[in-house]
């Protein structure tokens, strides 16, 4: 038995159930159990997952279809060192006075494309926001895309949904909305229907979540919402995409809990966890665009109940999700985490429990403050101020409102 296949076995996983945390397909991984020859880059996935270089994992390398040894580990950081330069070198590779053809002006879009939707769980945002940037005022001007104007407007529909993400994190709203339109302008430029669902996903949610805690007029809008997810839904063209009907119909069900409808937020939220058990990132091509990892979905229930007034089950959840979070990324220190950690002291505050939110509080400001994350920072602070009108004896609430100033 290889090496593989009793790792899986110690975490109790079947194929497509450990497939899908790693972000391989099914026969990718079986595949590699059996000892064959596997791609670079499938390798480097399996080696992050496990935490091992890819020698102790027994692993092959495909070379124009030959076998050949395990590849070395310096070999595999040497191609990560290359996405770390391409970004960093950015300045240098998106000049529009570059002689690109066609063909390299694509190829170098969709390399730091790429690179900045792997960089979204990152905690230098504002990296992340100057790339970005950066990447569109190539797309917009280089005249190598004057041929492939429905391909440019694809690509720069992705970069304003990249933008869209970061100016939540930086706390800014109205910014935040404009490139939530603009990437949906550009959608439908691009004729690309997979695309134009997406956006109508991220502006859903633009429109269900607060996009800056405690301003109180950019709070929920939830029949705003409501429309996006259900013109999301209609749209019927273009590949199927289980993700993100899973993400569209969960974004339909907390616009009903914001509602409080909740019959139709329990039977779509059903729907919606049902569609979910179908995906795959190998085989789905709206999974990346839907951003819905596994641990998203039951943190998506945890709001709803929560919505709902509907506590119990929702700890249930919650541990749910901090498990599958930690399988993901065991080692993750980005946003993620620090907008995972708060859903735990919002839980707490629901079911007046003292100890439990002073204890999750404590973990989210300390995961807040780690990534660096003014969203994340935010949600701490209108928590802490929710936690103090309702426990105001508590010293502990009293010292991190000073810490991070917050007034009473």
């Amino acid at each position: 038995m290889s090496l593989l296949r009793k790792l899986r076995e110690q975490e109790l996983a079947g194929l497509r159930e450990q497939a899908g945390k790693i972000g391989i397909a099914v026969g990718t991984l079986l595949a590699a159990e059996h000892g064959r020859p596997l791609r670079l880059d499938t390798i480097r996935l399996i080696c992050e997952y496990y935490g091992k270089t890819a020698a102790e994992l027994g692993l092959v390398c495909q070379q124009r279809g030959k076998r050949k040894t395990a590849p070395k580990e310096d070999d595999i950081k040497r191609r990560d060192a290359l996405y770390v330069l391409t970004a960093g070198s950015g300045l240098a590779f998106l000049s529009p006075a570059l002689p690109y053809t066609t063909a390299e002006a694509l190829g170098v879009s969709r390399t730091l494309l790429g690179v900045l939707w792997r960089a979204s769980l990152a905690e230098h945002v504002e990296t992340i926001h100057g790339l970005a940037a950066l990447l569109l005022r190539f797309l917009e001007n280089h005249p190598a895309f004057e041929g492939e104007r429905e391909t440019r407007a694809s690509l720069m529909a992705e970069v304003h949904l990249i933008l869209a993400t970061v100016a939540r994190h930086l706390l800014w709203p109205d910014k935040r909305l404009d490139h939530l339109r603009q990437a949906e302008q550009q959608a439908q430029l691009s004729a690309d229907p997979l695309l134009t669902k997406a956006v109508l996903d991220y502006l859903g949610y633009g429109y269900n979540w607060n996009l800056a805690p405690g301003k109180e007029q950019y709070g929920p809008r939830p029949e705003k919402a409501l429309l996006c997810f259900q013109r999301g839904l209609a749209l019927k063209d273009g590949p199927a995409s289980p993700a993100l009907e899973s993400d569209l119909l969960g974004g339909l069900a907390e616009a009903y809990s914001l509602l409080q409808e909740s019959r139709q937020a329990l039977k779509t939220l059903s729907l919606a966890e049902d569609r979910y058990a179908s995906t795959s990132p190998a085989t789905d091509p709206g999974y990346w665009l839907a951003d819905a990892p596994a641990y998203t979905i039951p943190l998506r229930r945890v709001r709803i109940l929560i919505n709902l007034g509907q506590t119990q089950g929702v700890m249930a959840a919650l541990e749910e999700s901090q498990r599958l979070y930690e399988a993901q990324w065991p080692q993750a220190k980005g946003r993620a985490l620090a907008e995972l950690q708060p859903r735990r002291a919002a839980v707490a505050l629901a079911l007046r429990d003292q100890e439990l939110f002073v204890e999750a509080l404590g973990a989210s400001l300390g995961a807040a403050q780690q990534s660096g994350s003014r969203y994340a920072l935010a949600m701490v602070r209108q928590l802490l101020r929710q936690g103090q009108a309702r426990w105001p004896q508590v010293k502990q609430l009293e010292e991190w409102a000073t810490q991070i100033g917050v007034s009473a």
